[in-house]
């Protein structure tokens, strides 16, 4: 009998956006990840007390971006070769934000970033997430440039995006000081993203679970969190307390 030959077709060109990202950069990052339990009940309280305005994307970007501002070493950003390494701290909290989005009948990831994070309210995150959670992928609006790479030969979009990636603060514009990405709509408990910078947090669902509080045990709406690092750039130990920074503002989030 003879074997079936299945049927191929070229790489889409709503692929070519991912293929870019992780063979002009995030491959050769050094990733290590972590992960940790967080009680979302204050977060429930504040999407609540905003009227479903508020999402957990953006709480977690806001949590996270006053943590990582605070933290020189969590802001450092790798550059140059493995002759040269480099690293430049960058003023400014920019988050690179992933969106699941329909191009040509395929699904793809494409990102949006919301710049100088650490100086926004969680309200002006939120309406910075919204212009790219309603937008399409199309020539003009805020997805343009990926329209461009996804029009590119691949070739040329490898080359271009590794000439963009060269310089630090061209690259936290594009992909980040950290990135955060949410698998939330679906009933898995985690996700332990790519990186091409030095940071990366994943949103797993959120559901009941048990939690001890005072010696007592309690049903709460919990989720994973994961932290992805680039080991080149920081150690295990500040990784974690980043994350136990981020999780304990997100425990402790003050509902206005």
């Amino acid at each position: 009998m003879s074997p079936v030959i299945p049927a191929v077709r070229p790489l889409p060109s709503a692929r070519r956006g991912t293929w870019t990202f992780l063979h002009g950069g995030a491959r050769r990052t050094c990733h290590v990840y972590l992960m940790a339990d967080v009680d979302a009940t204050r977060l429930k309280e504040a999407r609540a007390a905003s009227g479903g305005k508020l999402s957990y994307v953006s709480l977690l970007v806001k949590a996270a971006a006053d943590v990582v501002a605070a933290c020189p070493e969590a802001r450092s950003m790798l550059q140059g070769g493995a002759l040269r390494p480099r690293l430049a701290v960058l003023d400014d909290v920019d988050v690179k934000v992933l969106f699941d989005k329909t191009v040509d009948g395929e699904r793809c990831v494409v990102a949006g970033t919301v710049h100088a994070a650490q100086d926004l309210s969680v309200l002006d995150v939120q309406n910075a997430i919204d212009v790219y959670k309603d937008a399409e992928v199309a020539d003009t609006g805020p997805f343009r440039q990926v329209k461009k790479i996804q029009k590119l030969p691949l070739t040329l979009s490898r080359i271009a995006y590794r000439a963009a990636m060269g310089n630090a603060a061209r690259r936290a514009d594009i992909q980040g000081t950290f990135s955060v990405t949410s698998v939330g709509q679906e009933p898995v408990r985690a996700i332990f993203p790519m990186i091409s910078g030095t940071l990366g947090f994943g949103i797993g669902r959120i559901a009941d679970a048990t939690v001890v509080r005072d010696g007592q045990v309690h049903i709460a709406p919990q989720f994973t969190l994961s932290l992805a690092f680039d080991h080149r750039v920081i150690d295990g130990a500040l990784a974690s307390e980043v994350l136990a920074h981020v999780k304990d503002r997100l425990e402790t989030w003050e509902v206005s």
